[in-house]
């Protein structure tokens, strides 16, 4: 599951995707030591995009948008993926995410992980 930090906004997820072709999606330092943070709220309109259990992807209650557990645009009317912001670890292992700038969330079409839903959608498809 990914680690929800209310007071920061974002999730922290697992990561280990690879580039695809040229492109990393990942780049810009927002990945370190195999973690990722995603900002909470949708690309749409700005809604909390929460984690459904049964689907094991971010589904956004208000219009539908889904996204992997990478934050990669899946379904619904997103313009692109999750946004994510820059992040580092500690010598002394502490996860540092930098609020400050919001990165923008890859295109749609990207598939790093090749994460397939794990069974039903909490929201309906709109």
């Amino acid at each position: 599951l990914p680690f929800y930090s209310g007071t920061g906004r974002f999730y922290i997820v697992k990561y280990n995707g690879k580039p695809e072709g040229d492109v990393d999606y990942a780049a810009e330092g927002v990945t370190a030591e195999g973690i990722m943070p995603l900002y909470q709220r949708c690309v749409h309109l700005g809604c909390r995009v929460p984690f459904c259990q049964q689907s094991q992807w971010f589904e956004c209650p208000c219009h539908g948008s889904k996204y992997n557990t990478a934050g990669e645009y899946k379904l619904g009317p997103a313009p692109h993926g999750l946004d994510r912001f820059k992040v580092s670890v500690s010598e002394t292992g502490d996860v540092l995410v930098d609020t400050a700038e919001v990165i923008l969330g890859p295109p749609r079409g990207a598939d790093t992980i090749k994460d397939p839903p794990s069974g039903p959608f909490c929201v309906a498809v709109q």
